[in-house]
C-alpha cells in the first residue's frame, strides 16, 4: 500500500517555508462518450443489481387473494324404498309393448307401430292429433287415445296398477290419484261390478275378472299414502298426485 501511495505522491517544498506540500499525480479521466454506440456500450457494463427472492409465505399465513365462492355441490336426491319401488314400476310400464298392456286391441295395435307407436312411453309422448290423423276416423281414434293415455298415466302413478285396470277406473270418471284417495274402498269395488254388467264394461274386462276387493283397497292405500307425502312437501310424490 505505502509503495503505491509513493508512486502517486511527491514531496516538495515551498520557497521561503518549511512547509512540505504533496502533489498526487492523478490519471486523466476521459471525456464521456457522446455517440450513441459508446453509450450502448456503456449500459451494458452497468453492473445490474441481483434480484432479490422473497420468502414464500408460510402455510399458517396465507398470502392474501381474491377469494372465490364455493358453489354449493348438487345431492342427489335421497328416494324412499317406496319411491324407489315406484320409480322402477313406471320405467317398466313405459318400456311395456302396447300389445302386452291388453288395452287395445291387436288391429289398433298394428296401426299404431306402424306409425312408430310401440310402446306405452310413445302413446304418451306422441303428437296426439298427428297420431290420430293416420287413421281413417281421426276423431273415434283421438278419444279412444285420449282414454289410453289416461290409463296409461294413473297407471304410472299407482304401483300395483296396471293399465288395463286403469282403463277401468277411467270409464267409470276415476282419471287421477288424489280422486282414488278420496274413495271408499268397498264403493269403488261396487261400482266396477256394476260397470261390468254393462255392455262397454263387459267388452272392456272380456275373459278378465273385476279387480278384487283387496286389490282396489290396495290402490286406495297407494293413493292415500302419495297424497300424504304430498302435503308434506315432497317434491316426487307432488308431480305423481298432480
Amino acid at each position: 500500500m505505502f509503495e503505491f501511495f509513493k508512486r502517486l505522491v511527491s514531496a516538495t517544498k515551498r520557497g521561503g517555508s518549511e512547509d512540505v506540500v504533496f502533489l498526487v499525480n492523478l490519471p486523466e479521466i476521459s471525456a464521456p462518450p457522446t455517440t450513441l454506440t459508446a453509450l450502448r456500450s456503456a449500459d451494458s457494463c452497468v453492473a445490474v443489481a441481483p434480484s432479490v427472492e422473497l420468502d414464500p409465505a408460510p402455510a399458517d399465513h396465507p398470502m392474501p387473494g381474491p377469494q372465490r365462492r364455493r358453489k354449493p355441490s348438487r345431492r342427489s336426491m335421497v328416494l324412499t324404498p317406496h319411491e324407489s319401488s315406484l320409480a322402477s314400476h313406471r320405467a317398466r310400464l313405459l318400456a311395456m309393448r302396447l300389445e302386452h298392456l291388453n288395452i287395445c286391441p291387436p288391429p289398433r295395435c298394428r296401426q299404431l307401430a306402424a306409425v312408430g307407436i310401440q310402446t306405452a312411453g310413445d302413446l304418451i309422448y306422441s303428437d296426439l292429433s298427428k297420431v290420430a290423423a293416420t287413421f281413417r276416423n281421426p276423431q273415434r281414434a283421438e278419444r279412444a287415445i285420449r282414454r289410453y293415455r289416461a290409463a296409461i298415466k294413473l297407471a304410472l302413478g299407482i304401483e300395483s296398477m296396471m293399465p288395463r285396470d286403469a282403463l277401468l277406473l277411467v270409464a267409470i270418471h276415476r282419471r287421477s290419484v288424489a280422486s282414488l284417495a278420496r274413495e271408499s274402498a268397498a264403493q269403488l269395488h261396487r261400482d266396477l261390478e256394476r260397470f261390468s254388467l254393462s255392455s262397454r264394461g263387459s267388452k272392456l274386462i272380456g275373459h278378465r275378472s273385476v279387480p278384487s276387493l283387496r286389490r282396489v283397497k290396495t290402490w286406495v292405500a297407494s293413493c292415500r299414502e302419495m297424497v300424504e307425502s304430498a302435503s308434506a312437501g315432497t317434491p316426487h310424490m307432488t308431480q305423481q298426485v298432480a
